[in-house]
């Protein structure tokens, strides 16, 4: 016995009742719900549909599909992560490559002189604030979006919104920075002046690609993941 059209529309309403937003994962939830009603209708045929959906329901368990929705959520951010990454690593080949060894050098350069942590600092402040005005703005066009086509999809939200906060929870608490003050920057080792380049420098690179690489590909990386989004 095959779900109607209307059946499977109420599957859509049941997923959004029990609190799951993205519509990708409510169409996985309803494939996944109509092909498991069909199987108990081939045993218990006599079962009306919403007890047949209620019993695939209780096979979530207690927290239903709560457990569902934060799987797939660290999916797509494991995702995100790897795109940053995969960006990343063309930094290591030709042209790129030449582009990064000149500015680790000159940051190296750079900590001769006392302006030289202004512009480190700067460099850091000027990221995250913009991490975090930009994760504001895309905020504002997703929910038009959203109204427009009446649907939003987890890696979306995950490219314009999670990740950037992500990162730039990241660059908060893991920006090691080596010192504390112009005159501790200009007292530092060899060793720890290669690290404060180098630092500042990926600190650099994952900052282009979390701001300007990776949100010129969205719409290319969207269709990627969701062919239909297209069309939406």
């Amino acid at each position: 016995m095959k779900l109607t059209e209307i059946q499977i529309e109420s599957l859509y309403k049941f997923t959004r009742q029990h609190y799951v937003e993205y519509y990708d994962v409510q169409v996985e939830l309803v494939d996944h719900l109509a092909n498991d009603i069909e199987q108990i209708w081939e045993q218990q045929p006599e079962l009306s549909f919403n007890d047949a959906r209620d019993k695939s329901f209780k096979k979530f368990g207690v927290f239903g599909f709560m457990n569902v929705v934060e799987s797939k959520e660290l999916q797509m951010t494991k995702k995100y992560f790897k795109l940053v990454l995969k960006f990343a690593k063309e930094w290591l080949s030709l042209p790129k490559i030449v582009l990064t060894i000149l500015l680790l050098f000159g940051f190296y350069q750079l900590q001769q002189y006392s302006f030289g942590y202004q512009i480190y600092l700067g460099i850091f402040i000027t990221s995250t604030i913009t991490q975090f005005s930009m994760l504001i703005n895309n905020t504002r066009k997703l929910k038009r979006r959203q109204r427009q086509t009446q649907k939003k999809w987890l890696f979306e939200h995950v490219l314009n919104i999670q990740g950037l906060g992500n990162t730039a929870i990241i660059f908060i608490y893991f920006f090691d920075f080596p010192v504390s003050s112009a005159k501790e920057f200009l007292a530092m080792g060899d060793f720890k002046r290669a690290y404060s380049a180098l630092l500042i420098t990926a600190f650099l690179i994952i900052s282009y690609i979390t701001l300007v690489v990776i949100p010129k590909k969205a719409e290319e990386l969207l269709v990627q993941t969701y062919p239909e989004y297209q069309i939406t």
